[in-house]
């Protein structure tokens, strides 16, 4: 990592894209935070169960093709 940073101690106004990069993540991890906490808990339970109902399903119908 030496050898990037000194290339890039010579460009200047760098900073400004390190500025915006973390101020984008920040943003983006707010809203994240904020639409996972804000989801009522019953549609939480109905992706959870949605996931374990489509696998089971997935299951028999290939139980189902290997019985016939």
């Amino acid at each position: 990592m030496g050898y990037v940073s000194e290339v890039l101690k010579g460009v200047n106004g760098i900073q400004w894209y390190y500025i915006i990069g973390i101020a984008i993540f920040i943003i983006l991890f707010i809203l994240v935070v904020y639409k996972t906490v804000r989801t009522p808990k019953s549609d939480l339970n109905k992706y959870k169960n949605s996931i374990l109902d489509d696998n089971n399903e997935t299951t028999d119908r290939q139980q189902n093709n290997k019985n016939e």
